[in-house]
């Protein structure tokens, strides 16, 4: 398995990404050790809460802010090639697929090369179109036909691609674990909170 170069992420994303796990450890912490806040002391202040589920679901507030906040500040990060990634490894791992699927469609193009690939072209929300080669005619050329891929025909294929385009590098780490982080710590709190009323 072959890992990419890291690449390094905007300061502001680092920064937001930087509150959105901090957030949601504290909500993580707080979530799985059970434990209730009663009173704060900092700066010489002692704050007793009348409400301590307060606090629980402001920080959750504050972890959807900045969940958000991190959200914008990623959809403005430079495109690291992760499409294109997934789509080399899709293309190579589904084409004995996609080429059985041409053959039992155009017998005659069987053994000929394919030229187009999927990702080129949309057919719908989950399909592709590609143009295969479907007989070879008189003058060593060959003859088109259109092969419509369905997402369903190669979502094993789709799964591995998309796992090893994420793996491989370091984009689960830098871009998406701080959303599973802060899914856990809102889990965490609900979880908690069904514990105690049971």
């Amino acid at each position: 398995m072959e890992i990419e170069r890291a690449h390094d992420l905007s300061p502001g994303l680092l920064r937001q990404r930087r509150n959105l796990m901090m957030a949601s450890t504290v909500l993580i912490f707080l979530g799985f050790s059970q434990a209730e806040l009663q009173s704060v002391q900092a700066l010489g202040l002692h704050v007793t809460f009348g409400r301590p589920e307060a606090v629980v679901l402001g920080l959750v507030a504050v972890t959807f802010y900045f969940a958000y906040r991190y959200l914008l500040y990623l959809i403005q990060e430079p495109g690291q090639g992760l499409k294109g990634d997934f789509f080399r490894r899709l293309n190579e791992y589904s084409e004995p697929k996609i080429r059985s699927l041409r053959d039992s469609l155009y017998p005659e193009g069987k053994g000929l090369h394919l030229e187009e690939r999927l990702g080129v072209r949309s057919k719908g929300l989950f399909s592709w179109s590609i143009m295969v080669p479907s007989a070879q005619d008189d003058t060593g050329g060959f003859e088109t036909g259109e092969l419509i891929i369905h997402f369903r025909q190669v979502m094993p294929e789709s799964i591995k691609a998309a796992l090893l385009a994420c793996l491989t590098r370091s984009y689960f780490t830098d871009y998406f674990f701080p959303f599973l982080l802060a899914a856990t710590g809102v889990g965490s709190i609900v979880w908690a909170s069904f514990i105690r009323q049971a």
